[in-house]
């Protein structure tokens, strides 16, 4: 079982609904439905299952960048979203 390292140094297991639920949520702060960008949702999840799961252990930011790297390159404006989030929220990689 993958562990996640958190910001703060804590460790959880790797939980993927939670992942899937912040990239869904990043869809919607975009202006989407889910439904809209299930592609989206759905590769970025992936790979970042993919990359932890390989893992004893991963850091928060590693996941958080792999999502990003794809939405980037996938849909911009829920990567604008996404950041746009963090930022509101003071959080800080």
């Amino acid at each position: 079982m993958t562990n996640v390292i958190k910001r703060n140094g804590q460790q959880e297991p790797l939980r993927p609904g939670k992942i899937r639920k912040s990239v869904e949520e990043a869809v919607k702060d975009a202006g989407f439905r889910p439904r809209q960008k299930m592609n989206v949702i759905e590769h970025a999840t992936q790979d970042a299952l993919e990359m932890a799961q390989s893992r004893e252990r991963v850091k928060s930011k590693q996941i958080r960048d792999t999502i990003l790297n794809d939405l980037d390159h996938d849909d911009p404006q829920v990567a604008q979203a996404w950041r746009t989030f963090e930022k509101q929220h003071g959080i800080n990689y």
